[in-house]
């Protein structure tokens, strides 16, 4: 007899975390950290979207992926510009500050507006239906399989578009933390994945450090900061952060080649 899909009861947990985070966000008055929180609990509960996507229901899936991009788009910007101050802060003239902060405020606003009708559809309410792993001897085997698919997609969704930088780091990034996260929620004592985690942490750090500063160099144009040593900063670390994160990221892929137990 296959045994019961748990599925359905891991999804539930994570929508429940969502409702949570956002109940936090708006009690912090979408402080720094409240909004990091709850797109991190969005991002967890997206990698098991995608991880369990072949054995969920089309219409399940599809009204998940769209509700929680959704969520998670109203924080994206005022998060971009929070992390631009935290990082760069120190670095910025007073007059970028003051720019970089007047343009938060009525995302803020907006922000709050939002988040009232965010509330108004729980997460949890949701149901997620999948269908029995018929293909595989247990669900440890289905795991495996799927961790395999990622691990593919993760190579072939990673080549650099030299004309968009921006785009294929984030791609990278997103797809390295959908495993990081996979790893950690259902895999969490699998030991022989350790040197493999260590690698994908390390590339996160690097990714995201890169990431940033391309966000960072498009917000130098687009909102008009004249802050010339800001901007020779980032150049220097955009360099910097380009040819750390491509030498981890062949570390992955070689780790992933190279160890079957992957």
């Amino acid at each position: 007899m296959k045994p019961e899909v748990k599925v359905p009861k891991i999804m539930k947990r994570h929508l429940e975390e969502i409702d949570n985070y956002l109940d936090k966000m708006i009690e912090s008055d979408f402080s720094h950290k409240g909004i990091h929180e709850y797109r991190e609990s969005i991002r967890r509960f997206r990698a098991l979207l995608y991880f369990y996507a072949p054995f969920i229901r089309n219409t399940d899936y599809s009204d998940l992926d769209a509700i929680s991009k959704r969520h998670f788009s109203y924080t994206s910007l005022i998060r971009e510009i929070d992390v631009f101050e935290e990082g760069y802060g120190e670095r910025m003239l007073p007059e970028t500050i003051e720019k970089l902060s007047a343009l938060k405020r009525p995302l803020k606003d907006e922000l709050r507006e939002q988040a009232e009708k965010m509330k108004q559809v729980k997460m949890a309410d949701f149901d997620v239906r999948v269908r029995k792993f018929s293909d595989f001897e247990d669900e440890g085997e289905m795991e495996c399989s799927r961790q395999a698919e990622l691990f593919q997609d993760f190579i072939e969704r990673s080549a650099y578009d030299l004309e968009n930088v921006e785009k294929s780091i984030l791609v990278r990034r997103m797809m390295a933390k959908k495993i990081r996260y996979i790893h950690q929620i259902l895999m969490p004592d699998r030991k022989e994945l350790n040197p493999l985690n260590d690698l994908l942490d390390a590339f996160q750090l690097s990714a995201k450090a890169l990431h940033d500063v391309c966000v960072n160099l498009r917000f130098i144009g687009q909102f008009e900061l004249s802050d010339s040593e800001l901007l020779n900063d980032l150049i220097k670390d955009h360099s910097r952060y380009l040819e750390e994160s491509d030498v981890l990221f062949e570390g992955i892929r070689e780790s992933f080649k190279s160890n079957p137990a992957y």
